[in-house]
């Protein structure tokens, strides 16, 4: 990739004071730029037949079929402006992408991981759930300003098979991550998500055990419910591979269907709903498990476990689950990383596994 060409772009958004998004896709070496004056507001994320622009689009956690959307005034591939023309300046914060202050939330330590986790497993083995997963945050401060488009040129040297991305929006916030993990597509009519869970050092060694499968198992299991549900009798799911994403590797399966675009128009926002959060990143039962979060983690998850992605005015669609990620400002980052905890979960081992996360990111930051 132009890292000058990616320099320039940052740099270009940073001096309009726009809301600006950039985002590569896995196994991609196109880099796409969209330019916002306009705030993007929360909206549904669904199948439109008159959709004018190609469109980015980033979720909290838990927000369902809804995201910030980008209507943006331009959008770039590589050096290539593929929809209109870059703003004028507007009243946002010229020069900087990052909030000065640092927006404060709750950091675990391993005292109180080990303390939810043990929790969490008394009440799986009370039948209250099958899994719920613990996340937690860790603020990481440099001495040096840091360099958004930096961070992202070595995401995509780094991860060449994460989808990378960075955004900023006035008044909610600045982001970027490297995650492994497809929530959704839609290519030509055609839907696919994944069930990925599991998690061991990435290593010659590697040998799974039915912990592994067995979660990862669960999540093929709610996925294939929600496909039925929706009315989906015809899809396929492939066999259980192994995928490595930068020093971690894990289980997944992927699942297809075939829909008409009526079908799309009239489904993919109810999908999207019933997916997301998935058990990857929430629990099972869903709904139960999300309320444990809410009562017991103490973290805001903000955008971390929510959706990132982009669309198309062919209406072809690529959201990822917000994984490997950070919250930027001026002189901090917050990192997010959770563990999905089973019944063959154990406390010390789940708090390791969190910290290789945080290590996959904490990696690309040099002070």
């Amino acid at each position: 990739m132009n890292e000058d060409l990616i320099h320039q772009r940052f740099n270009q958004a940073k001096q309009l004071g726009c809301n600006f998004a950039a985002m590569r896709l896995p196994k991609s070496n196109d880099a796409y730029y969209f330019y916002a004056s306009e705030v993007p507001k929360m909206l549904r994320v669904e199948y439109q037949k008159s959709l004018d622009r190609p469109i980015f689009v980033c979720s909290p956690y838990s927000a369902g079929d809804k995201a910030y959307i980008f209507m943006s005034d331009a959008v770039y591939k590589n050096n290539t402006c593929i929809f209109g023309q870059l703003p004028s300046q507007n009243t946002g914060s010229l020069g900087s992408f990052y909030e000065s202050e640092l927006n404060q939330n709750f950091y675990a330590d391993k005292t109180f991981y080990n303390s939810y986790v043990t929790n969490i497993i008394s009440n799986i083995t009370a039948d209250k759930f099958d899994k719920v997963v613990a996340a937690r945050c860790e603020n990481l401060h440099y001495e040096k300003a840091i360099d958004a488009a930096q961070l992202f040129i070595d995401a995509t040297n780094k991860y060449p098979d994460a989808a990378v991305y960075f955004f900023s929006i006035n008044g909610v916030g600045s982001w970027f991550g490297a995650t492994p993990e497809k929530l959704l597509s839609v290519t030509n009519n055609a839907i696919e998500t994944v069930a990925l869970a599991g998690t061991l050092p990435a290593d010659d060694n590697l040998s799974w055990t039915d912990k592994e499968y067995d979660e990862q198992g669960m999540i093929e299991f709610f996925i294939r419910n929600v496909f039925k549900q929706h009315g989906f009798k015809r899809f396929t799911v492939s066999d259980v591979e192994t995928i490595t994403a930068g020093n971690i590797s894990h289980l997944r399966s992927v699942f297809n269907a075939k829909l008409t675009p009526d079908l799309l128009q009239a489904k993919l926002h109810k999908l999207l709903g019933d997916l997301n959060p998935t058990p990857a990143v929430c629990g099972l039962p869903q709904f139960e498990a999300s309320l444990f979060i809410a009562e017991n983690e103490k973290i805001e998850r903000r955008f971390y476990s929510g959706f990132i992605g982009m669309q198309w005015p062919s209406n072809n669609l690529e959201l990822f689950v917000n994984l490997r990620c950070a919250e930027l400002f001026e002189s901090h980052a917050l990192l997010y990383a959770g563990a999905g905890i089973t019944n063959g979960s154990e406390a010390d081992k789940e708090w390791d596994e969190t910290q290789r996360k945080l290590n996959t990111v904490k990696s690309l930051f040099k002070n």
